[in-house]
């Protein structure tokens, strides 16, 4: 596995971690201002990290062959 794959792996994983604690912010203490900044923030790990190493760095090249 190249580095911009294990990155986007572990921007995947921590975007999860924080969708769990936006559950739990309004689950277990009723934060949900807590909760929208951590929604706000796993969105921003889930897709647009991996997007833009996807997209910029695992083929930075795509219509040149």
């Amino acid at each position: 596995m190249t580095g911009p794959t294990i990155i986007g792996i572990g921007s995947i994983i921590i975007g999860f971690a924080l969708i769990a604690a936006a559950f739990l912010a309004v689950a277990r203490w009723r934060r949900t201002g807590l909760a929208v900044g951590l929604g706000i923030a796993a969105f921003f790990f889930v897709t647009v990290i991996p997007v833009i190493l996807a997209v910029f760095v695992a083929a930075p090249n795509p219509g040149i062959s």
